[in-house]
């Protein structure tokens, strides 16, 4: 019995140790970043440096990444530059793979972060981790913050903050790829991100103030799958020479010129969008997605609300600009041909239309004037009150017994739509109640 009790507890015993063993990998696989065994360890500290590990030489405040690995990157440079400069391509394909836990840069004289050369590279931004970079008044060759010659992708989630009151926020000679992160560039005079070959966003939360464009493809392709993306830019938000391709995503594109694509037509197949414009419209869309754009006759202040509303007044789209505007270009899932709609911007109806194409483009838009008191005065005796709103319920339920005429017919009009309906009913109820 003794011998057959210990035979049990071995086996029980070996059991437990087995799933322990089996669970360990899959806790270790939560968090990549700390199965990753970095290839060097650099410290920034003001003037200069110190790195543990290989491929790293530092000459005062340039510190200089020679072969594909991973580095983790922490501290602060004063006035210097990370360099990434693979001798050899042929003999080293790997990818450079710079892991940003805490860095402050700021390059007066280059870019923060120059990738020299490398076949690609990656930036992972540290979870809960800031990190900042930042420009100066001249630079010797390079024209952005982060400089890149060769193909740069963008992941983790961490925060990057790269500021430019003189250059481009990122410039790359080859394809821009953001599949992560949480990633906020400003610049004063410059584009915000510009890929030559292409910009990819994929995933993450991108925001871009741009003096310049937002987010630019010099010569190839803008494409949009996914993300969380603001841009505010004074030139083009989103501008592709040979193509833009929306497909996912929420994009808030807010320029002097809105979306443009060169070459043709933006082509949109999924996502939520809104772009704004004063200077020139979207020349051209191609959606299978549907899309409402219109005019307004006069220009719009931002930061008011455009929304779609159904036939219920639901809001089935709703984003604020963040400039001014006077062109509006809306797509979302949720639109459906067919069906009714209402533009509302600043919470006042503007137009109603039924979608009946998928890219529809409305007649000039006007947006009815701020009411002010003197405008619930419905029967003109200078006292806007309840009695106001007794004679207004009764226009809008056009009851035959009420006899008035055509001044106070046309002072009904509240929002000064060209029509008196429940609108002006919710107007006229909101000023008794004190909330306009």
């Amino acid at each position: 019995m003794k011998q057959t009790l210990e035979k049990m507890a071995a086996v029980l015993l070996g059991s437990s140790m087995m799933c322990s063993a089996m669970l360990l990998p899959a806790t270790a696989a939560e968090d990549p970043a700390d199965t990753v065994t970095m290839t060097a360890v650099i410290t920034l500290s003001g003037t200069t440096a110190t790195a543990e590990g290989e491929n790293v030489t530092i000459n005062g405040s340039t510190i200089q990444i020679t072969a594909s690995g991973d580095y983790e990157i922490s501290g602060k440079l004063d006035d210097g530059q990370i360099v990434v400069n693979v001798a050899d391509l042929t003999a080293d394909t790997g990818t450079v793979k710079l892991h940003l836990n805490g860095v402050n840069i700021t390059g007066t004289k280059d870019a923060p972060l120059l990738i020299e050369n490398a076949e690609n590279t990656t930036v992972d931004l540290v979870k809960d981790s800031e990190n900042f970079l930042y420009d100066g008044k001249t630079y010797s060759a390079t024209t952005a913050v982060i400089y890149a010659k060769d193909d740069i992708t963008f992941k983790g989630e961490g925060k990057l903050r790269i500021e430019a009151a003189y250059q481009q926020g990122l410039h790359c000679n080859n394809d821009v790829k953001i599949n992560g992160g949480n990633i906020k560039v400003k610049t004063e005079v410059g584009d915000g991100i510009r890929g030559k070959k292409s910009v990819q966003i994929k995933s993450g939360i991108l925001d871009v103030n741009a003096g310049g464009d937002g987010v630019k493809s010099t010569k190839g392709d803008v494409l949009i799958s996914g993300g969380s993306i603001e841009i505010k830019a004074g030139n083009d938000a989103v501008q592709g020479e040979t193509s833009v391709q929306i497909s996912g995503g929420s994009l808030k594109a807010n320029g002097d010129r809105g979306i443009k694509n060169v070459a043709g037509a933006v082509k949109i197949t999924g996502g939520t969008i809104l772009a704004t414009a004063t200077d020139e419209q979207t020349a051209s869309v191609d959606s299978v997605q549907p899309v409402v754009m219109f005019q307004t006759t006069a220009e719009q202040v931002k930061d008011q609300m455009i929304a779609l509303t159904g036939a219920d007044d639901t809001a089935v789209f709703e984003m604020n600009p963040d400039k001014k505007f006077d062109f509006v270009l809306i797509s979302s899932p949720e639109l459906t041909v067919g069906t009714n709609y209402s533009v509302q911007i600043g919470g006042k109806k503007a137009a109603s239309f039924v979608l009946s194409t998928p890219v529809m483009t409305l007649d000039a838009v006007e947006v009815p004037a701020d009411v002010a008191a003197t405008d619930f005065d419905i029967n003109g005796d200078t006292n806007p009150n309840v009695l106001d709103a007794v004679i207004l319920a009764r226009i809008v339920a056009e009851d035959t017994t009420l006899e008035v005429d055509s001044a106070t017919l046309e002072r009904s009009d509240i929002n000064h739509d060209g029509v008196t309906n429940i609108d002006d009913t919710t107007l006229m109820l909101k000023f008794l109640a004190h909330k306009l």
